[in-house]
């Protein structure tokens, strides 16, 4: 009787958790996985009361629908894990197979082939591979901003795999029988609902944290060149002085300036400006270190801060950048060319070139604001000097 009415107040729990769930998503559609949860919460539900009713159904819906439910459960859950962190195919291969088995396993129970101990230790079984396959997709798939709440959903599939597991063990080798076996089945049904119901939290932390993220990312980046803005970059910097106090290392910041890019604007239009910037990130990138970070200033100004690069490694650096990005030229048409795949007349077209200014960590006193400073000192009088160089203030 306890196990009962375990089973009918987990039904209604997982009802009315589901129901929920569907609110919120209709509520939220952005909300990743939460339809796949509510899937899993309502084919829970159905399940449980399946069990309850088990003994006045007929057979095939008794037997098989209550095995084949509380499985598929646990397979929509996963999807709602693939979905939510955003795995290439949401198509749950192992808990298709694993349905199918159980499907097999329910059927020769209707038929007397097997005994309904040898099917209970199935589901077991079934359910301990599927939800380790489960918190191996987090493990695999746990994204760095998401880690916290991964590992605590990973520790409550392992318990409840290591608990099926054992449960299965226990009745193949005789020890879990009688009086024992309906007290653990009671135990068994109550660890299912704290599990759904841990795992609904676990779910739900993962899906902030991931918000979250997202949210820092778009507050943090330059919606065009995909670059840090100025904010992200101000915490960075003001991160690398307090290493290098610590460390006793220098490091050098630049500020870039692409040269005459109104002109660029007014001659062939915004979008070819927009271009124009877009390839001149690129090469960028491509002349700096992995562990430089480069941002967007404002405008067609950049600043690129440099880790570890003392006054000749910044200036190595920064040469190498310059003349990368005068290898961009804008066609007569507003369309981008390397400098070797030209092949009309140079004079239609204009080359994208950049001035820089360079300064390097002073050492203790030395401030963020100061050398931000120096290299907007050093970034005027390139251009005024003539564009299209570098001028190292140190």
């Amino acid at each position: 009787m306890a196990a009962y009415n375990v089973l009918i107040f987990g039904a209604l729990l997982l009802g009315c958790g589901s129901g929920g769930l569907f609110v919120v998503r209709l509520t939220n559609p952005r909300l990743k996985g939460l339809a796949w949860l509510g899937a899993a919460f309502s084919v829970g539900g159905v399940g449980a009361l399946l069990l309850v009713f088990e003994h006045v159904l007929p057979r095939l819906l008794g037997i098989l629908g209550a095995d084949l439910m509380i499985l598929l459960a646990f397979v929509l859950l996963h999807v709602s894990f693939l979905e939510l962190v955003e795995a290439e195919s949401f198509v749950p291969k192992m808990g298709i197979l694993l349905l199918v088995i159980q499907g097999a396993m329910s059927f020769l129970s209707i038929n007397g082939t097997v005994t309904g101990r040898v099917r209970v230790m199935m589901v077991g079984l079934l359910v301990a591979v599927q939800v380790s396959e489960t918190a191996r997709l987090l493990i695999r798939h746990g994204k760095r901003d998401m880690r916290a709440p991964a590992w605590f959903n990973i520790v409550i599939l392992a318990f409840f795999a290591v608990l099926n597991l054992a449960r299965s063990i226990g009745m193949a080798v005789g020890t879990v029988t009688g009086t024992f076996a309906e007290q653990v089945a009671t135990l068994a049904y109550g660890i299912y609902i704290a599990v759904a119901l841990g795992l609904a939290f676990g779910f739900f932390w993962m899906t902030t944290a991931t918000l979250s993220a997202a949210l820092e990312h778009i507050a943090s980046t330059d919606p065009l060149t995909r670059l840090y803005n100025r904010r992200a970059f101000r915490y960075w910097c003001d991160k690398e002085v307090k290493r290098s106090q610590s460390r006793g290392r220098l490091f050098s910041v630049l500020m870039i300036d692409l040269d005459h890019f109104k002109k660029i604007n007014d001659r062939f239009g915004h979008l070819a400006g927009d271009g124009a910037l877009c390839a001149a990130v690129e090469k960028m990138q491509d002349s700096i270190r992995g562990i430089d970070i480069l941002g967007r200033w404002g405008g067609e100004e950049f600043i690129l801060l440099l880790p570890g690069a003392s006054p000749d490694s910044a200036l190595v650096i920064a040469d190498r950048l310059r003349l990368n990005v005068a290898k961009i030229m804008v066609g007569a048409t507003g369309e981008l060319h390397r400098l070797e795949e030209i092949l009309g007349d140079p004079n239609d077209m204009m080359r994208v070139t950049v001035s820089l200014g360079v300064t390097t960590y002073r050492g203790k006193g030395d401030t963020v604001e100061s050398m931000l400073k120096r290299a907007d000192e050093g970034l005027y009088e390139a251009k005024a000097t003539g564009r299209n160089r570098i001028v190292a203030m140190t």
